[in-house]
Order: C-alpha cells, then sequence, then structure tokens
C-alpha cells in the first residue's frame, strides 16, 4: 500500500473488517464484499448480518494529505495557510500540525453515526438483514479511550446498529446494543 493510499475506501474496508475478525470475533472474517453498490460493505455468508464501514477524518488532517500529495508528484510553491500549526521542514516536508480537538473528533463522529444510520435504515427496507453493524475507522482518534467514548456518546441506542466497532490509531472500543462499551486489544492483520 502505498503511503498516499491510506484513506482509500479499498483500503480501509478490509483493514477494517479484518482488525474487527481479529480483536473482536473471527466470524467477521468470513464477510465478504457484495457487488450490489446500494448495499453494505459487508455481509455474512448467510445473507443475515451486515456492516457498514466509514472513516473520520479531522479536516486539518485531509488538508495535510493533500499537501503531502501535491509535495510527492514535485508541485511547488504549494499553498499551506489552510493547515493549521504547520511547521515545515527547510526542504518543505512536515514537521508537524495540529490534528485535532476532542470535539471536533465527536462532532464528526455523532455526523457519521447519523449519515450511516439514516442509509442504514433505507437500506434494510429491501433487505433480510437480522443484524446491521457500524464500524467508524478514527484518524487522530487515539484522544479518546474507553471511558471518552462511554461519556460522550450515552445514546447510541437509538441507533439500528447492534454493535459498533470504534478502531482508532491506538483502541479497538466496541460498543454493543444493551450491553454498552467494551475495549479490546487491538489486532491487526495485513
Amino acid at each position: 500500500m502505498s503511503f498516499f493510499e491510506r484513506y482509500n475506501k479499498h483500503i480501509i474496508e478490509p483493514f477494517a473488517i479484518k482488525t474487527i475478525a481479529a480483536s473482536y470475533d473471527k466470524e467477521y472474517g468470513t464477510y465478504y464484499s457484495p457487488t450490489d453498490t446500494n448495499n453494505f460493505d459487508y455481509i455474512s455468508p448467510t445473507h443475515e448480518q451486515a456492516i457498514e464501514i466509514t472513516s473520520v477524518i479531522p479536516k486539518n488532517e485531509i488538508n495535510v494529505y493533500k499537501y503531502e500529495k501535491l509535495k510527492s508528484k514535485r508541485k511547488t510553491h504549494l499553498r499551506t495557510s489552510h493547515i493549521k500549526s504547520l511547521k515545515l521542514k527547510p526542504n518543505g516536508d512536515i514537521y508537524s500540525y495540529y490534528g485535532s480537538s476532542i470535539n471536533e473528533i465527536n462532532h464528526a463522529i455523532r455526523k457519521s453515526l447519523e449519515l450511516k444510520h439514516a442509509k442504514a435504515v433505507e437500506r434494510i427496507k429491501n433487505k433480510p438483514y437480522k443484524q446491521v453493524d457500524l464500524c467508524i475507522c478514527i484518524q487522530d482518534g487515539s484522544l479518546m479511550d474507553l471511558f471518552s467514548f462511554e461519556l460522550a456518546f450515552t445514546d447510541l441506542e437509538k441507533y439500528i446498529f447492534d454493535n459498533i466497532f470504534f478502531i482508532t490509531p491506538s483502541y479497538f472500543i466496541h460498543y454493543k446494543k444493551g450491553n454498552g462499551f467494551f475495549e479490546y486489544p487491538r489486532v491487526i492483520e495485513l
């Protein structure tokens, strides 16, 4: 995988399903990606479970990503004023920048939950799934631990999802409807 493909859905989705299978339940490793584009991202072999996978990437991180991509193509005179707290090395490589705040991450997660819930409600009308799950991969989400998720998301019961998985660079947090939040060791299989 190229460094510049890290936000591609064809990279994120397989990464997420493999991480869920390795960190939580190996059955997720048997799920497959349907050819129907108006469907969930992965479906169980029994066609009874489905999972939607999405990512939350702070705006400043996207701006850094675009800068790095253009710089790798040897573009010059790149605009940087839109990247918060950017510090560059003399050769133009990035030394540091502002990631995001917990509030910004929480807001982006909430927005993602609302959007994916609405899509899932529509999709489930025409599909035979008994269980629908959601996985949110959170770039820069290591600011949040289990307690942070418990404080920020007290109303997840209202969503259609039976399981919600939060994968950050440091944590694997699982929310199960009716049982609440749990943290598992984040196991990555590439």
